[in-house]
Formats: structure tokens, C-alpha cells, sequence
């Protein structure tokens, strides 16, 4: 019977610029790159002639702070009844445009429970 592949590991070919597997990064530095700053003005002029902004960390508003709502707790329900009665409440869902059952179930509470 095949493995269709899964489980294997891919075969090594032995490369003379690594020692055991792993990549000689000695030679790299953790310094930033120096930049010229007439070739950085040139990039950002062709940059806004294409309609991109400059988003520089430290420039312009605070970025706003968005706040997640807390999350309601969550539960399922199956029910099981008679089909075209079933059938009406799909119909029905899909009539007011909701994307969910729950969001029927609510209306209805609100139809009983009298809110607005």
C-alpha cells in the first residue's frame, strides 16, 4: 500500500557551504543596513508619484487602541419537528436576511418580550 509520500523525509544532498545541516551565519551582521539617502528620497518619491503614504513609526496620530468585545458564551441547539414547520423558519431566515438562525430566534424574543 502506498504513503502517498506522507511520512517521508526529503533526502539530503550534501552541500559543501553548510557543516552538518546547518547554515554558516557567522559572516552575517545584526547592524542595520547602511542606506543612502538620496537613493531612500528617490524610492519615496516614485513611491507617492504611486499613491503610497508614508506610515513612519513615530509619525502622526496615535494609532487608536481597539478594544475587543467581550465574547458572549456560546451554545447549540438541535431541534427536531415537523418539516414544513422547519421548512417556514429557514424560509423565514433567509426572507429577512439573516445570516444565522440565532439572529430569527432573537427577533422573535424581541416580538414576545414586547422590546424595540
Amino acid at each position: 500500500m502506498s504513503g502517498y509520500g506522507f511520512g517521508k523525509k526529503p533526502a539530503r544532498t550534501p552541500d559543501p557551504a553548510t557543516d552538518g545541516g546547518r547554515l554558516d551565519l557567522s559572516g552575517i551582521t545584526r547592524t542595520p543596513l547602511p542606506v543612502d539617502p538620496a537613493r531612500e528620497a528617490a524610492a519615496l518619491e516614485r513611491g507617492a508619484a504611486l499613491g503610497f503614504v508614508d506610515r513612519g513609526a513615530g509619525e502622526g496620530p496615535e494609532p487608536s487602541v481597539r478594544r475587543r468585545r467581550q465574547a458572549v458564551p456560546q451554545s447549540s441547539v438541535y431541534i427536531k419537528g415537523p418539516k414544513d414547520t422547519l421548512d417556514w423558519f429557514i424560509e423565514y431566515t433567509n426572507a429577512r436576511a439573516h445570516r444565522s438562525y440565532w439572529q430569527t430566534l432573537e427577533e422573535f424574543r424581541t416580538m414576545v418580550e414586547g422590546k424595540d
